[in-house]
């Protein structure tokens, strides 16, 4: 994800370094920008695609084969539903922001845009992910008491405690993600020095 950003820095620093005569145009700067904002967004499109599966999923599950009826469980449910359901509509508006990223603007304010951009999805990553998985986790246990009408005892166990290996594996997958986005952010807050 980081390969155009260096590419990038590389070709602006070749320009910096001989004014007179540049190594590459301002176009194919442009364009190299164009293409990691493209692949920002077709991240963003993979994330929604994975979620509303998992909504889709999840919603079919208290539909069609377990339709709890507690007020406890009802709870459980909106808090998954819910937590994915503001996922989705927070990536569609990072796509939404995204597109207004006008790399064709002067270095400085495509740079500057971009900052602005990744400094929004860096709060995205931070406090709002972290209450979505609490919430969500919540949720699925407030399931538990009504799971076990339904299930032996040992089941519920089960899926209680596979649930913790999901949510690690999802912890993980997710913080990874997180990290490539920062180190894009941090890359770009180091040109952003440098147009200064």
């Amino acid at each position: 994800m980081s390969d155009p950003i260096d590419s990038l820095k590389n070709k602006w620093d070749a320009v910096k370094s001989t004014p007179s005569e540049p190594k590459i145009s301002s176009k194919e700067l442009i364009s190299l920008a164009k293409k990691k904002m493209k692949s920002a967004v077709m991240m963003h499109v993979g994330n929604i695609g994975v979620l509303a599966i998992t909504l889709i999923g999840i919603s079919a599950f208290f539909i069609y084969v377990a339709p709890l009826k507690n007020t406890l469980s009802h709870i459980g449910i909106f808090l998954m539903v819910g937590g994915l359901a503001i996922r989705i509509i927070i990536e569609c508006y990072s796509i939404y922001r995204s597109s207004h990223v006008d790399v064709s603007e002067s270095v400085a304010i495509a740079n500057d845009t971009s900052l602005q951009f990744y400094n929004y999805r860096k709060r995205i990553h931070g406090p709002i992910t972290v209450v979505i998985l609490i919430a969500y986790t919540i949720g699925f246990y407030l399931l538990t008491p009504e799971f076990s009408d339904y299930f032996t005892t040992i089941q519920v166990i089960l899926m209680d405690v596979s649930y913790l290996g999901a949510a690690a594996i999802f912890i993980y997958s997710i913080r990874k993600a997180i990290q490539k986005e920062m180190k894009l952010l941090d890359e770009l807050k180091l040109l952003q020095n440098e147009f200064e």
